[in-house]
């Protein structure tokens, strides 16, 4: 089951030419995400700028489009965090051009810690890839700052 939300309508503040989220980045992933149940999903298509090996899509991308989800995942409880551990594991190839879903959810919290789990699926429901990561919050006003 999957619920509109405003704050996944509304770009995070700052990421207007993020790779993996930015609208006006021309070579993104242009994910467009939505609430569920345990998390957030998202549909993309892996376009020919993505390819790593002939007609498959290059890890480095896979394994930032989980990052992002998860980052969503978090974005849409309103926690402003940054990656501090990402850990991938590709299961099957993944095709250019083939409609993905993505999916992650928050597993734990410890004080400013977050642990999240992410996965990516081709039209059949079979997840190409999976991952897991742990995100730290950001104090609001910190967000997008690099020091």
């Amino acid at each position: 089951m999957t619920t509109p939300d405003e704050r996944l309508a509304v770009p995070v503040p700052g990421s207007e030419w993020c790779f993996g989220c930015g609208r006006q980045n021309p070579f993104g992933l242009h994910p467009r995400f939505r609430r569920t149940d345990r998390g957030i999903e998202a549909e993309f298509v892996a376009r020919p700028e993505h390819q790593g090996f002939r007609g498959l899509v290059q890890g480095g991308i896979l394994a930032a489009m989980l990052d992002e989800a998860m980052a969503h995942a978090l974005w849409a409880e309103g926690v402003f965090a940054v990656t501090g551990r990402l850990e991938v594991f590709f299961r099957y190839p993944t095709p250019i051009g083939a409609p993905l879903r993505a999916g992650a959810e928050i597993v734990a919290r410890a004080g400013r810690k977050y642990e999240l789990r992410a996965w990516l699926a081709l039209a059949d429901g079979r997840r190409t890839v999976e991952g897991s990561g742990t995100f730290i919050e950001l104090p609001e006003g910190r967000f997008g700052q690099a020091d």
